[in-house]
């Protein structure tokens, strides 16, 4: 049972041992490749500079088309549209000329 118990533990610090050996491997890797992830995010925030124009002019026609379509849909609702104006500028108050401003 003792002896169980000693391979256990020295499995455990192998395991260990080995874990921190992976991390600092792992460490060096990430600081030999640091340039080359700076360079791949460079390249993206230059391609994103590129596409930028085009994604505002593909932006700016969909919403055109988008808002020709909905014209469709709002000219059957012009008349009513006139008439509750019709009705708001004639029940608007008008101001009082008849009465005397006090001075």
């Amino acid at each position: 049972m003792l002896a169980l118990l000693a391979l256990a533990f020295t499995a455990f610090v192998l395991l260990a041992a080995f874990g921190l050996v992976a991390s600092v491997a792992a460490l060096i890797w990430w600081a030999l490749l640091l340039p080359f992830r700076l360079l791949g995010f460079a390249f993206k925030l230059l391609a994103g500079a590129l596409a930028l124009p085009f994604l505002l002019l593909f932006g700016i026609l969909g919403a055109l088309i988008f808002a020709s379509g909905l014209v469709v849909f709002f000219v059957p609702l012009l008349p009513f549209a006139l008439l509750v104006a019709g009705i708001w500028w004639l029940m608007k108050p008008r101001a009082r000329t008849a009465t005397p401003h006090a001075r």
